[in-house]
């Protein structure tokens, strides 16, 4: 039996076609979502009732507006709910243990953090309209807001723990862009595992940290976005037993921390009411009978009042920004500045109501502690950072740079060995 080559080629294109048109009707509907519906669409994510209202609306959308031919209408609405309620291309890589960051910066530019290093996927969106939706949708489902007006947001998805940070134009101005951070809290990666399984650090290192701990220290983890900050900050709290009561305080939720007695917060922004910032959570665990404050990233003026706090008898926790850990208390003399209150007093001044509340600095790079000091202060010589710890990278070892000198005077009971 002979083929017609040219019947065989016509049913490739009107199979091609068919797809361009579902594909157009899908990223006009999400479109139409989007601007129209805005409120049912970011419920629906978790209700039910809200879910099946959308597909009821696609459906009647399809037969009022479109003639769709070929086309499927279960298959395209299937197609929009796919895309609506995971996330598309890119949930592949959300589900890879593997991963810890995205980065979209073009329909067709997709770059995924895996095991430290970025590579470039393969996948792309089918164009830009399509990626365009996506990213609104994206801060659309998480309860959040971008439009032209108001073209940066940040989100959080507590239910897959990710960090999403998105912008448009005008601010944007080649593209739209999608930033997702993944944390991984079901691995429970404790201090042991962090050292046994990732290198994180040396085995000293954790007998240290884990007494430090125990012993009520208060600590600083410091380094740069990615360095693996969160993940150590997490499991030091999974090292504390429940009756120390924790609340921590976050401007986006990451955390997500599984100790008992812990009260989690994230702030509000946006709100017709008025924001709840940072600033104001952490002036709120000052007056709930917390043992230890966390403060998921230091960033301004919550600085001045954690550390009040951290002053006056409460242990604390945070993480900041620094590009060494010598640089860590001028870091947050500058932070604690945003607050007006602070500006009466010199930097010297708060640096050294600094040095005299902060036990340790945590220094990171690369998901390694590269060191670890102790804070000390003296009227007679001042602030002194003394380094117990160092990573070389040169030589892959971690090294004990001075012997632990002093004892950490407890808030807790010390688990362990005692500094010496």
């Amino acid at each position: 039996m002979l083929i017609d080559p040219y019947k065989a080629v016509n049913k490739v294109a009107e199979t091609e076609n068919n797809q361009l048109k579902a594909d157009r009707i899908v990223n006009e509907l999400i479109a139409f979502l989007i601007d129209e519906y805005a409120p049912i669409i970011g419920a629906s994510g978790t209700d039910t009732k809200s879910r099946v209202a959308v597909e009821n609306i696609i459906r009647e959308k399809l037969m009022k507006d479109y003639n769709y031919g070929n086309c499927d209408t279960e298959e395209l609405i299937k197609s929009i709910i796919d895309r609506i309620f995971g996330y598309h291309i890119l949930q592949k890589y959300i589900e890879d243990a593997e991963v810890s960051d995205i980065r979209a910066i073009g329909w067709n530019k997709i770059y995924i953090m895996k095991n430290g290093k970025w590579i470039k996927a393969e996948d792309s969106f089918s164009g830009e309209v399509e990626f365009y939706n996506f990213v609104r949708y994206c801060i659309l489902k998480n309860n959040g807001k971008i439009t032209h007006e108001q073209p940066l947001a940040v989100v959080s998805d507590k239910q897959n723990h990710l960090r999403i940070e998105a912008g448009i134009s005008p601010v944007n101005i080649v593209s739209p862009s999608l930033v997702i951070r993944i944390h991984r809290p079901d691995e429970n990666m404790t201090l042991q595992r962090l050292c046994e399984e990732k290198n994180m650090m040396s085995p000293e290192m954790l007998r240290f940290l884990k007494a430090g701990i125990h012993a009520g220290c208060n600590i600083v983890i410091a380094g740069k976005g990615g360095s693996g900050k969160t993940t150590l900050l997490r499991a030091c709290l999974e090292e504390l037993p429940d009756y120390v009561s924790v609340t921590s305080n976050e401007e986006t939720a990451e955390l997500y921390s599984k100790h008992g007695n812990m009260i989690q917060r994230e702030i509000i922004k946006n709100r017709a009411s008025g924001n709840i910032l940072l600033d104001e959570l952490t002036r709120h665990s000052l007056v709930m009978s917390n043992d230890l404050i966390v403060i998921g990233e230091l960033k301004g003026a919550e600085a001045m009042s954690f550390f009040d706090g951290v002053s006056t008898g409460h242990i604390g926790y945070a993480t900041v920004h620094s590009e060494s850990a010598e640089l860590v208390l001028d870091r947050i003399v500058t932070l604690m500045k945003k607050d007006v209150l602070a500006q009466q007093y010199s930097d010297k001044y708060l640096k050294e109501i600094l040095a005299q509340s902060v036990d340790l600095i945590i220094y990171m790079r690369n998901f390694k502690i590269y060191g670890i000091h102790q804070i000390k202060f003296t009227y007679e010589k001042g602030v002194e950072y003394q380094q117990l710890f160092e990573y070389s990278p040169a030589e892959e070892v971690f090294r004990e740079v001075a012997p632990v000198s002093g004892k950490v005077k407890g808030k807790m009971d010390l688990v362990g060995e005692e500094i010496e």
